[in-house]
């Protein structure tokens, strides 16, 4: 029984078909060893071959080239020939596409460690209890006077006024959610006011607002909000050195230290942006636009709001991002490490849109497949590296 082919020993003869240099012995090796490597892949998975389209479109680059070069030495075929060298031409393509680029077995176990957020969050109580919003059961958590605090199925919090008495008397009692890495909540505050948190995030607000004259909560890192309307009563989130004022409104506001400023993203309605430190400035923005609080004032500009909220609603959408912003997301989601080597471009920009429920190793690929860069997963970090 002959010894069964390396994956190096592979990729040499694959390369060597590519190249038109491979002698009949290494032809036939070649396609002895794609007869095994077929039985081993029965059905197209992306996670390991890469998409089908971006790989037909390399076969037949690689074909085109083959054919053009054949031409250019005026070598004649007949049919059979042709047909027979497009053949393993298109073998070839396939075959190293699976070998160089599929997932080693060992670093599928490695990244198995590593899987996508969910809906998890910590809710600590005006007294410090915290209450773990994964571990408790479906239905109400918490009842406080004219206060009840419920769990739904679908993983939102939902604070409800029962008693005007009651909820006078908790106005001033405040809670807090917050979110960790790997982690999502929505929360249905007092008023109505929905609330979507981002991973590594967190929202203190009252327990009350029925005797306040303004609704005013607190945000670290990320969050959606859609503002239940209340003229009477203007609703403020406040960050760090900004604070955001609305009546009925849908705005997202990303806060995260890493991110290069405060900003404020506008859907529906209009909000008022005041920024709190030496520069003191206020704007009011428009839908589609982005307030940016940084350390020279506020800027206004146009965005894209889907791509603004595509946390929100299950993906990442990347449009010339830089391999910082990208990486950062990507942490906080997978609640991985990230280090660089010192050759990376982090300022490298990429464009891409894939759902944030996918495995790690499919999200790096789309990333690899630009030819820039090269990720490294051991355990819970990932290294990157540039090609």
């Amino acid at each position: 029984m002959k010894p069964p082919i390396t994956d190096l020993e592979f990729r040499a003869l694959a390369e060597k078909c590519q190249e038109g240099i491979a002698n009949e012995a290494e032809l036939k090796a070649f396609e002895e060893a794609y007869e095994l490597l077929s039985t081993r892949h029965t059905s197209w998975d992306a996670a390991l071959m890469g998409e089908k389209a971006a790989v037909r479109n390399e076969m037949y680059a690689g074909l085109f080239d083959q054919v053009h070069d054949i031409k250019r030495k005026n070598k004649i075929f007949s049919i059979g020939r042709y047909l027979s060298a497009a053949a393993i031409l298109m073998i070839v393509g396939i075959s190293t596409y699976f070998f160089l680029n599929k997932v080693n077995p060992q670093d599928q176990s490695v990244a198995s460690v590593i899987v996508p957020g969910s809906n998890t969050a910590t809710l600590t109580l005006a007294d410090g209890r915290k209450i773990n919003l994964s571990d408790a059961k479906n239905g109400a958590i918490l009842e406080q006077t004219g206060i009840q605090i419920t769990k739904s199925a679908d993983g939102r919090l939902m604070y409800k006024v029962q008693g005007t008495e009651g909820a006078t008397a908790q106005s001033l009692t405040y809670n807090t959610i917050e979110t960790p890495k790997g982690g999502q909540y929505q929360v249905i505050l007092p008023d109505g006011t929905k609330v979507w948190l981002n991973a590594v995030s967190s929202l203190r607000f009252p327990m009350s607002f029925a005797s306040l004259s303004e609704r005013k909560v607190e945000l670290s890192g990320e969050a959606y909000f859609e503002v239940e309307k209340d003229k009477a009563h203007p609703f403020k989130v406040v960050s760090d050195g900004q604070e955001v004022q609305v009546l009925g409104t849908h705005f997202n506001i990303n806060s995260y230290k890493d991110e290069g400023g405060i900003k404020t993203t506008l859907l529906e309605g209009s909000v008022k942006v005041t920024s709190k430190g030496t520069k003191q400035a206020e704007v009011i923005i428009k839908p589609g636009e982005q307030a940016i609080l940084n350390p020279e004032g506020i800027e206004i500009v146009k965005t894209d709001v889907e791509q603004v909220i595509d946390w929100k609603n299950g993906d990442f959408i990347f449009q010339h991002e830089s391999l910082k912003e990208i990486m950062n997301k990507i942490g906080r989601w997978y609640n991985v490490r990230v280090i660089y080597d010192k050759d990376v471009d982090t300022a490298l920009t990429f464009s891409a849109q894939i759902s944030r429920s996918k495995d790690i190793p499919e999200i790096l690929k789309s990333l690899e497949s630009t030819g820039e860069v090269n990720f490294d997963i051991r355990g819970t970090t990932i290294k990157v590296r540039k090609n």
